[in-house]
């Protein structure tokens, strides 16, 4: 190699470095920033590294679709939609076909754009990306969190007359492959979906039939997979909206865990509260991380269980009273008002 080329070649080696740090960097500080909460710092963040050079088109992607979280969980609905109707005209044309349900897969964005009476058109992007993605097993994951924002938007918002349009799209990728690591998981959610959907339309049969799946899955499947010593708690992290982390593994411990929390917050809106503590005490047996959500609709379900004090107080030391405080627990469940918070548990 001639001297000439040895300098192009540190050069460049130099350049290629110094942009993978930037890009390291750029995620050290958006985790840190994502612990803290600090959302208008990571919009700012994300925007200079925007506008820093040339992105690839997963960094891109990553970009778009953090900046519109950060507005989604803002509950700024005009300006999410701007950012997302700029995300999915550069990903109709730049993401490959097997990456398009990267614009639809997540619910906190897809609500938040509801609120500005933008969801028709969310839904219609999820049509999109239905109809002209590939579907392969590397975006399997994808694919299901997509159908999974499509029906958990749909039943929130009460609109029946398009929810079984996702809810097939999602049992027929649980069904595509048997061994995919991810479908216990995959199956509770379908079924609590299912379930969810039964009781608001007073179904009785699926209802039935819904519930039976469910406590068939906790028995066959997933207590084993808690009992299992090999399955790891938790998978390796990955960043928030990049493709490892929407296609990462379920098969974890938390995962499950998860799950079953997100079913007991669906038994509780359904008023199913006997069930609903069940439900969660499974899940806290098995060292379930609440957050605040989950953990204001479990004392929910025990206050309206009981209407005892004492029990909605212990719980909430036991699980969560040092990361909980009363004032946020009320603003998600504001029966718990009736609660006596200056009860001593002894």
């Amino acid at each position: 190699m001639q001297f000439a080329d040895v300098l192009f070649y540190t050069f460049s080696t130099t350049i290629h470095n110094k942009e993978r740090a930037d890009s390291l960097s750029i995620y050290e500080k958006f985790n840190h920033l994502l612990v803290d909460e600090k959302h208008e710092e990571i919009l700012m963040l994300l925007e200079v590294f925007r506008n820093s050079r040339t992105l690839t088109v997963e960094e891109k992607a990553w970009v778009y679709w953090n900046i519109s979280d950060r507005l989604a969980i803002m509950r700024k609905p005009r300006q999410e939609y701007e950012i997302h109707c700029e995300f999915v005209k550069w990903g109709k044309i730049a993401l490959a076909p097997d990456k398009l349900h990267w614009f639809v897969s997540d619910n906190t964005q897809s609500l938040t754009l509801s609120l500005g009476n933008y969801f028709e058109e969310w839904y219609d992007w999820y049509l999109y990306a239905c109809e002209h993605s590939l579907r392969n097993e590397s975006n399997r994951g994808v694919r299901f969190e997509s159908h999974r924002a499509a029906v958990s938007s749909l039943l929130m918002l009460k609109k029946f007359s398009s929810i079984d349009v996702p809810l097939i799209n999602m049992l027929d990728l649980i069904q595509e492959d048997s061994e995919w690591e991810n479908n216990p998981f995959a199956e509770l959610t379908y079924y609590s979906f299912l379930l969810d959907k039964a009781s608001k339309l007073e179904e009785q049969e699926l209802i039935k039939e819904s519930s039976e799946k469910i406590a068939h899955l906790i028995n066959h499947k997933l207590l084993e997979i808690l009992d299992d010593s090999i399955i790891p708690m938790e998978s390796d992290p990955f960043v928030l909206g990049s493709w490892e982390q929407l296609n990462t593994s379920r098969l974890t411990k938390r995962s499950i865990t998860i799950a079953l929390n997100n079913l007991g917050c669906t038994l509780t809106k359904l008023k199913m509260h006997e069930e609903s503590v069940r439900i969660f005490n499974l899940a806290i047996q098995y060292k379930l991380k609440f957050n605040e959500y989950g953990l204001s609709l479990y004392l929910l379900s025990i206050w309206s269980l009981h209407n005892c004090s004492l029990k909605v107080v212990k719980a909430w030391k036991r699980n969560g009273g040092k990361i909980s405080n009363i004032n946020e627990l009320l603003l998600i469940a504001p029966e718990l008002k009736n609660v006596d918070w200056d009860i001593r548990a002894l």
